[in-house]
């Protein structure tokens, strides 16, 4: 199976929610933008290739989304 590509906005944000771009290893799963914001819509991006998810809990001023477990292989291999 060919490799899902990630443009450098995609696999930051994919690498932060992990806590990827800290750390060698994962040791968290989450990551919030404002509704409308650049990353949200990254985000969504991402929620469309099966890479992140949206959270059960928002707010008016902020989305949170996870990694799935596609979205992990996709930025550690």
């Amino acid at each position: 199976m060919r490799a899902m590509e990630l443009t450098d906005r995609e696999r930051d944000i994919l690498r932060h929610a992990l806590g990827l771009d800290r750390c060698r290893v994962a040791y968290r799963n989450s990551y919030s933008a404002r509704p409308k914001s650049e990353h949200y819509l990254i985000c969504m991006g991402l929620v469309a290739k099966g890479l992140m998810e949206r959270a059960a809990g928002y707010t008016e001023t902020m989305v949170h989304f996870m990694v799935t477990d596609s979205g992990r292989e996709a930025v550690q291999g």
